[in-house]
C-alpha cells in the first residue's frame, strides 16, 4: 500500500505536491495523521481526509490519502475517479502518479498503469515500490531484461544502509565483482542480513552460479519466510535451473498472497509450458492479455503454447496479433513460417520487406525475418530470391553464434582417436550393473519434423 513508500507525511512536509502547503501546523498534523492511518485503519483515514477536504477544499494530499484509502479497500473505481484528475492537476507529483499506476493495474489497465509508474520514477527515482511494480509489469510482458533492471532499482532504492547502498549501486550498474566483494564483506559482519543475502544471490545468478543463488535464496527465506521479493527471485532461479516443480511450489506461494500479480502469473505460465501442461498456461496467458492486450511478447508466448497444444488456427491468430502490434517482430513471422502449412500473402511479403529495410532493426528480428521471407518466396517458387534471404539470415546468425567447421572436424577426429575399440575393452564392466534397458525419450529435435 502507499505507506510502503518513504512517507506520505514526509511528502507533506517536503512539498513534493506542486500545490503550496497550507501554512497551519494543524493542517499538516491532520494530513500526517491521516496518512499514517492508511496502514492500520484505511476507513478512518478516509474520514480524516474527507474532513480536511470539507474544511480547506480539494487539498492535493488529502485527495491522495482519500484515493489510497479507496484503493486499499478494493474500491478501485472510486480511487480512479479521484486519481486521474489529480494526476492531471498535479503533473509533478510522483506519489500521485505512483498511486494512479497501482490503481490502474488493479483495474486491469496494464499499459496505462506502466505509463503512470514510469512517470512516477522519472519524477522521483527513489520510490522502491514503484520500481517493483514496474518489474512486475515487465515480467508479465515477457521483458525479462527490463524486469531485472527494474528489480535492481527496487533493491537500490530499498536500502538505507550505506554499505548496502554502495553494493546495490554496483549491482544496478552491473559491476558484479565489486558488488560481490562489498556484499561478502558486509555478510561477514551481519550474516543474517536478508537484504544482503538476496543481493548476493542476484550476483550469483547473473554470473551463472545458479546453485549458489539457490542456496542463498533458500537461506534468505529460512530467515524471512515473508520476504516476497526473495521468494520471487527463488522461483525464477529454480525455473532457470530446470527445476519446474520446485519453481511452481514457490510461485503458488506468491500467488496465494497476490493472486493478480501479472509477473507471478506469467512466470507460472512459462513454467507450465516447460512441463507440457498447456491448458492452464493458455488460460493464464489469456487472463494476462485481457489486462495487457498490447504486449506483443505475450501474444507470441500464447501463440507458441496454442501451436504446441494443437490449436493451429488460434496460434495463427495470436501470432497475427503480435505482428499487428509490432510489424518487425521477426520471431512472430518465423513462427508462422515454421508452421509448415501456413502460406503468406502479398501484403505479408511487402510488410516483411519493409521491416528488413530498417537500418536500426535488431539483428535477432532481422535473421528471423530473413528466414520467414525466404520461406514465403520458396512457397511461391521464387527459389533464387528465397535462397538469397536464407543466406542473409544464416550470415546474421553466424555473427551472433560463430561456428568454426574446422574446429568441429578437429574435435570429431580427436574423439575418434580416444574412443577406440581398445578404449572400451579396457573399461569393460564399468558403469551401472543393472540390466534394465535404457529408453531415450527426448532429444533436441527428436520427432519435431
Amino acid at each position: 500500500m502507499m505507506t510502503d513508500e518513504p512517507g506520505i507525511e514526509n511528502v507533506v512536509h517536503g512539498n513534493s505536491m506542486s500545490a503550496e502547503p497550507e501554512p497551519t501546523a494543524t493542517l499538516e498534523a491532520a494530513l500526517a495523521h491521516a496518512s499514517r492511518l492508511l496502514a492500520s485503519d484505511p476507513a478512518m483515514a478516509a474520514e480524516q481526509a474527507r474532513e480536511i477536504v470539507r474544511t480547506v477544499g480539494d487539498h492535493p494530499m488529502a485527495l491522495l490519502v482519500l484515493a489510497t484509502s479507496h484503493r486499499v479497500r478494493g474500491q478501485i473505481e472510486q480511487a480512479l475517479q479521484i486519481l486521474e484528475p489529480l494526476a492531471r492537476a498535479q503533473p509533478r507529483s510522483a506519489l500521485a502518479h505512483f498511486e494512479l499506476g497501482i490503481a490502474l493495474g488493479q483495474a486491469r489497465r496494464g499499459r496505462e498503469s506502466l505509463t503512470a509508474l514510469r512517470r512516477a520514477v522519472a519524477l522521483k527515482p527513489d520510490l522502491p515500490q514503484a520500481w517493483r511494480a514496474i518489474g512486475d509489469h515487465l515480467m508479465a510482458a515477457g521483458d525479462t531484461a527490463g524486469a531485472d533492471a527494474a528489480y535492481a532499482n527496487h533493491v537500490l532504492h530499498s536500502t538505507r544502509d550505506p554499505e548496502l547502498l554502495r553494493a546495490a549501486s554496483a549491482l544496478c550498474e552491473n559491476r558484479l565483482p565489486e558488488a560481490e566483494a562489498l556484499l561478502r564483506g558486509h555478510l561477514k559482519q551481519s550474516p543474517t542480513d536478508v537484504a544482503a543475502i538476496r543481493m548476493l544471490a542476484e550476483v550469483a545468478a547473473r554470473i551463472g552460479r545458479s546453485e549458489d543463488a539457490e542456496v542463498l535464496l533458500a537461506r534468505c527465506l529460512e530467515l524471512a519466510p515473508s520476504f516476497l521479493a526473495a521468494r520471487q527471485n527463488y522461483a525464477l532461479v529454480l525455473h532457470r535451473s530446470n527445476k519446474p516443480e520446485q519453481a511452481l511450489a514457490q510461485i503458488d506461494k506468491l500467488l496465494a498472497i497476490d493472486a493478480r500479480n501479472p509477473g507471478h502469473r506469467n512466470l507460472k505460465a512459462v513454467v507450465l509450458c516447460r512441463i507440457g501442461d498447456y491448458e492452464p498456461a493458455i488460460a493464464l496467458y489469456s487472463e494476462i492479455l485481457e489486462e495487457f492486450p498490447d504486449q506483443s511478447r505475450i501474444w507470441l508466448s500464447q501463440g507458441h503454447a496454442l501451436k504446441t497444444h494443437g490449436d493451429t488456427a488460434k496460434a495463427i491468430e495470436a501470432y497475427r496479433r503480435c505482428i499487428a502490434l509490432e510489424p518487425e517482430f521477426g520471431e512472430a513471422w518465423w513462427s508462422l513460417a515454421n508452421l509448415k502449412t501456413f502460406r503468406f500473402d502479398g501484403d505479408d511479403i511487402a510488410t516483411m520487406r519493409c521491416a528488413l529495410e530498417r537500418v536500426d532493426l535488431d539483428p535477432e528480428h532481422r535473421l528471423h525475418l530473413e528466414f520467414a521471407l525466404g520461406k514465403a518466396l520458396e512457397d511461391e517458387g521464387d527459389y533464387e530470391r528465397s535462397f538469397a534471404h536464407y543466406a542473409r539470415g544464416n550470415a546474421t546468425r553466424l555473427q551472433a553464434s560463430p561456428h568454426d567447421a574446422d574446429d568441429s572436424t578437429r574435435r570429431m577426429r580427436r574423439a575418434k582417436g580416444i574412443y577406440t575399440k581398445a578404449f572400451f575393452e579396457q573399461r569393460m564392466g564399468f558403469g551401472a550393473a543393472a540390466p534394465d534397458p535404457i529408453f531415450i525419450v527426448g532429444l533436441p529435435r527428436a520427432g519435431s519434423t
